[in-house]
């Protein structure tokens, strides 16, 4: 009877770590923006546009801000393992430091973005989306 039971619960208990190491390695998705180049053909694809970005990544590799000479923008940014893109229409930036911006939106179906970057690209980002003065 107790060898039994004790095959039972050790069954149990290795279950029970096999799910857990399975759910933990399931949400263990750390993507992040390869390139720029990554980052201007999402967009691309988004908008249908074949103009050239210039892009702005932040630190942590997790959003980026591209944007044309025609002064139109998009901020991309990654949640878990999927990829989304918004233009910049409508959107609040706001300058939190020199080197560090928010973004969000009017409508709340698109998380608040938060980029950390060079201050002089940060600057030169806000220029060329005329929101900021020239550079």
């Amino acid at each position: 009877m107790n060898a039994a039971l004790l095959t039972v619960l050790m069954a149990a208990a290795g279950t029970a770590l096999l799910a857990f190491v399975g759910f933990r390695l399931g949400l263990s998705v750390d993507r992040r923006f390869k390139d720029k180049v990554e980052v201007a053909k999402a967009v691309q694809a988004y908008s249908g546009l074949q103009t050239e970005f210039d892009v702005l990544i932040s630190h942590n590799q997790k959003a980026a801000v591209a944007y044309s000479a025609d002064k139109s923008g998009y901020v991309a940014t990654i949640l878990g393992d999927k990829l989304l893109v918004r233009s910049l229409d409508q959107a609040k930036i706001m300058v939190i430091a020199e080197d560090r911006l928010h973004i969000s939106f009017p409508d709340f179906g698109f998380e608040p973005v938060y980029i950390k970057a060079n201050s002089d690209e940060v600057r030169q980002a806000l220029a060329n989306l005329g929101r900021g003065p020239p550079v």
